[in-house]
């Protein structure tokens, strides 16, 4: 049986199941082999030494009419934990995740003055209490980290974050020379997408994209539950598309992205514009009311008020995403498009006409059948598609073993 054991581990056919069931879930032993390359002799060895070291477990599908019951293979909940930390312009959030995506412990770190040294700092000396509160959990050494930016991930280096001011920063060789733990570093808004991905609003999809909207909008492209990165990681800089020919000019550069007509930063500055042209607005009323401090969540709860300028501001930003929509629709063809961020959540109308917009664009044959779903992960997502994201990158058996 040693023998056997150790033939099985160098082929690594353990860390090859748990692999599968961790982005997959729980599944027949057909299926594994199915997914794999394994024969049902390596899978039925693997996956019995995985439920005598605790790892796994059997589930009966249904009632046995005889013989052995029929079962399914799943992960067993907080067997081993994974950390994961998501970099804002606010400070950190920091997550203990089990293998199967389940929110253990998490916490929110302050980071002020926002500089490269104090975020780093802040992170490395809020580890060890972080770890010592989660007891005698099995943690896996490994950290993922999520932040916005151009992120090159095969080599672990911020390339460049408009938003934090940063450029060619080695993030993931910092964190590895500290802890001693393998790091990978990914941009938060494909962290958060993989979260959605694997146990979100895309749960159920093997192809979808998705999209976060705030301050800026980033993409995430997934193709049969894995993340596309492109040659330099920044596949998925839809906020940098083109879509108007003569728009607001970008921090990139150019004018008429995406992210200048469609975020909230963006529906903020047209109301503000239009209102000193002498539109009018039911937001005027309020006795409180200041243009410099009209903000975009104000904006989608009027319109979902009925505010009619309100409405006319949201379905113009909208619009325009829609339209990115349709051209990501026609050019990847998806199975389901996720809406994240604060404005998709805030607005059942800015949802309703960018799906709109996408299926008057886009082919009708690929679009009608395009799911439009909004995220559900908050504020933990990033850290938890980062912790994924480190799973996937360098997970190995020995990870899981005393």
């Amino acid at each position: 049986m040693d023998h056997i054991r150790k033939v099985v581990d160098q082929k690594g056919s353990k860390t090859t199941i748990i692999q599968i069931l961790r982005v997959y879930g729980t599944m027949s032993r057909i299926e594994l082999a199915n997914q794999t390359d394994l024969s049902r002799a390596t899978i039925s060895i693997s996956i019995q030494e995985l439920i005598e070291l605790g790892l796994a477990q059997e589930t009966e599908l249904r009632q046995s009419t005889g013989g052995r019951p029929p079962t399914n293979l799943s992960l067993v909940p907080g067997s081993h934990l994974v950390l994961g930390a998501d970099l804002n312009q606010q400070g950190w959030m920091l997550g203990a995740f089990d293998l199967l995506g389940n929110t253990i412990d998490s916490r929110r770190i302050a980071v002020s003055p926002l500089t490269q040294e104090a975020a780093y700092r802040a992170l490395i000396d809020e580890l060890p209490a972080f770890i010592s509160n989660l007891g005698k959990s099995h943690i896996i050494p490994l950290l993922g980290i999520a932040m916005p930016g151009i992120v090159d991930s095969h080599q672990g280096i911020l390339r460049s974050s408009a938003v934090l001011g940063w450029q060619q920063v080695e993030w993931a060789k910092l964190f590895e020379k500290e802890l001693g733990w393998q790091t990978a570093l990914l941009n938060r808004s494909r962290a958060r997408g993989l979260s959605e991905c694997r146990y979100g609003a895309g749960k159920h999809y093997n192809h979808m994209i998705y999209i976060g909207i705030d301050a800026g909008i980033g993409a995430g492209i997934y193709v049969n539950r894995e993340l596309i990165h492109g040659a330099n990681g920044g596949a998925g800089e839809i906020g940098h598309t083109t879509v108007t020919e003569n728009g607001p000019l970008c921090p990139c550069g150019n004018t008429g992205c995406l992210q200048t007509v469609a975020t909230s930063q963006a529906i903020e500055l047209e109301a503000r514009k239009q209102l000193r042209l002498g539109a009018t607005s039911s937001l005027q009323l309020q006795p409180d009311f200041d243009l410099q401090l009209l903000r975009a969540e104000h904006l989608c709860q009027a319109a979902e008020n009925g505010d009619v300028f309100s409405e006319q501001i949201i379905h113009k930003a909208a619009a325009y995403l829609g339209t990115a929509l349709a051209n990501l629709v026609n050019l990847l063809n998806p199975e389901a498009i996720i809406l994240g961020g604060p404005i998709p959540k805030d607005s059942f109308l800015y949802v309703k006409i960018a799906e709109t917009v996408m299926r008057q664009r886009a082919m009708s044959t690929l679009s009608k059948s395009t799911d439009v779903k909004i995220g559900q992960f908050k504020d933990i997502g990033g850290a938890l598609g980062a912790a994924n994201f480190v799973l996937d990158k360098h997970l190995s058996f020995s990870h899981l073993t005393p």
